[in-house]
């Protein structure tokens, strides 16, 4: 995990982690998860995670985002508030695509 609590992922650690069943949280606005984000992933703006740590599934999680930023933020959010288990796609939903990886939305 690091001494940060949380790891950051390659494309293709955060796809053996998605195989294995780890919820995906995705945390940008609803415009950009319409036009593409990976598959499975569930939208909670990172606002209302700022506003409610308690409103993220139990278990692993993946944040997501447009480029790992905001995705860090959230994770820290998580891990600040007890949670364990916390993963952040480095790159984003950009290097997601980049990479050529599925996404389900507008643009897929």
């Amino acid at each position: 995990m690091g001494n940060k609590g949380y790891e950051d992922l390659s494309n293709e650690k955060a796809k053996q982690l998605i195989d294995q069943g780890v919820s995906i949280i995705d945390v940008r606005d609803q415009g950009k998860y319409d036009e593409a984000h990976v598959p499975g992933a569930r939208l909670v703006p990172l606002n209302d995670i700022l506003a409610d740590p308690a409103i993220l599934p139990d278990g692993d999680i993946l944040f997501v985002c447009n480029i790992g930023r905001s995705s860090g933020v959230a994770s820290q959010m998580a891990v600040a508030s007890g949670r364990t288990g916390i993963f952040n796609l480095r790159d984003g939903t950009e290097g997601w695509v980049k990479d050529g990886f599925p996404v389900e939305g507008e643009l897929s």
